[in-house]
């Protein structure tokens, strides 16, 4: 909160206006104070790291700005703490400065909460790890990921193929139980086909794709693929084809987001030299 100066006895009272220091100028990788903790969001080549903005994790959101060393910048700004805790705000600071990377870069982001011990460390990272880091941003060079996941009401595909296969109609003096284990083993197993005919209907449109469990009784299928951004309309007029040929399976499609799923880097830190990684 900015003071007011009181005048003192016996000056003049013709001047009683406040005096407001001007706000401090963001931090840069030339103002920024070098020994403290610096929150990581990803990582790009060093020729022409964007300019953000304010838009770091933090109470009142932090200036992003680039650490550069051998060739590599790495997206850094001051550190709320030592630790960052997944709240909201700060996961969606995270997403926003990801997001903002991506647009016309290759990013190798980094995982939520990862903290540094000080602007030093990020640069010794990026000399120790350089090759590395280097070989990934190669194999992730003009990609970025889309996600798909697909749901299912198992009792809907059931009745579907009751209706399309007579042999799946109860048989007369089948026990129930024995009946409903044959219908369950025939939708697992048209369940199966469908996703994999999904599966290679799209991985020809992808330099990669990747399987995640699925989260929930009701998600059949949770993949990421990594596409090149010249290859995002077609990809997903195929998703969108694939879709449209199905009412028995719920579709969600998202990004493009940074390549998560595809990155698999240690960064080589010891304990004592960072904090949350």
């Amino acid at each position: 909160m900015p003071r007011t100066t009181r005048p003192r006895k016996g000056a003049a009272r013709s001047d009683r206006r406040t005096s407001q220091a001007a706000p401090p100028s963001p931090p840069t990788a030339e103002t920024a104070a070098p020994d403290g903790p610096r929150y990581l969001y990803g990582i790009l080549r060093a020729d022409a790291p964007p300019d953000v903005g304010r838009i770091g994790v933090g109470a009142v959101p932090s200036q992003v700005y680039a650490v550069s060393e051998a060739g590599l910048a790495a997206m850094v700004s001051v550190a709320p703490g030592r630790v960052v805790d997944p709240t909201r705000a700060h996961l969606l600071g995270h997403q926003r400065v990801t997001e903002a990377l991506l647009h016309g870069h290759t990013v190798l982001p980094v995982a939520f909460g990862t903290v540094m011990a000080s602007e030093a460390q990020v640069r010794a990272v990026l000399r120790t790890a350089h090759d590395a880091l280097s070989d990934v941003l190669d194999a992730l060079e003009g990609k970025v990921e889309l996600g798909l996941k697909v749901l299912w009401h198992r009792e809907h595909l059931a009745q579907r193929l009751v209706l399309e296969d007579a042999r799946l109609h109860r048989r007369d003096a089948e026990p129930e139980a024995e009946h409903e284990r044959r219908l369950e083993a025939a939708v697992e197993d048209r369940a199966g086909r469908d996703m994999r005919a999904l599966l290679d209907g799209l991985r020809p449109r992808a330099a990669a794709t990747r399987e995640h469990p699925p989260v929930g009784e009701r998600m059949l299928l949770n993949t990421a693929f990594l596409v090149e951004r010249a290859r995002l309309e077609s990809f997903e007029a195929k998703v969108r084809s694939l879709a449209a040929r199905s009412d028995t399976y719920t579709f969600r499609f998202t990004g493009p987001w940074a390549p998560y799923s595809f990155v698999d880097v240690r960064l080589g830190l010891r304990d004592e030299d960072a904090v949350g990684t």
